[in-house]
């Protein structure tokens, strides 16, 4: 309805509306914890008013969301560097370690530089960037460097968000 608030209208002839309950109920990403119920009769009519309020929960206590994207996905031998950007939403107060799988037609430490499969994220920042440096070599054609973010298993630190792979693209002529 535009605003913070919001209002459930409930008539009913047969009955009056005498027991709602909401389990988790959120309201644009707000969990609502707050509730007045108005009951009102008018024009031989029962009215029951919900009035909620979402609750004031702080970004740091948001899940922390982590995507990727390749803002230079464009590479070559050259001098011109692929860089990925892999960033973070929620808790920003303490380092996070985010693991990636590599694949791609170009190998690693052969075509470009050799990367690391994580990178730590840390305290107070909401992104870091990945470099792909090609090395000098013999083939000509295009290699492509396919990064593919990971969950943690049996852990919550983090959660893929809906950009979890990207790409970089390696010409050579």
């Amino acid at each position: 309805m535009g605003s913070i608030y919001a209002t459930f209208l409930g008539n009913d002839l047969q009955q009056s509306i005498s027991n709602i309950s909401f389990e988790d109920f959120y309201i644009k990403n707000q969990l609502v914890t707050n509730f007045s119920f108005i009951s009102s009769y008018e024009d031989k009519n029962n009215y029951n008013q919900l009035n909620l309020k979402p609750l004031r929960v702080p970004a740091s206590s948001y899940p922390t969301i982590v995507n990727i994207t390749a803002t230079k996905m464009y590479a070559s031998q050259f001098g011109e560097i692929g860089e990925f950007v892999i960033t973070r939403t929620g808790n920003i107060t303490q380092d996070l370690i985010v693991k990636y799988r590599i694949h791609g037609t170009a190998e690693d430490g052969v075509h470009y530089q050799s990367i690391a499969n994580f990178v730590t994220i840390t305290a107070g920042a909401s992104e870091i960037p990945i470099i792909i440096q090609p090395q000098k070599s013999d083939y000509q054609g295009l290699k492509t460097v396919l990064l593919t973010l990971e969950n943690l298993p049996k852990s919550s630190q983090y959660m893929l968000g809906t950009n979890f792979h990207a790409v970089v693209n390696i010409l050579n002529l």
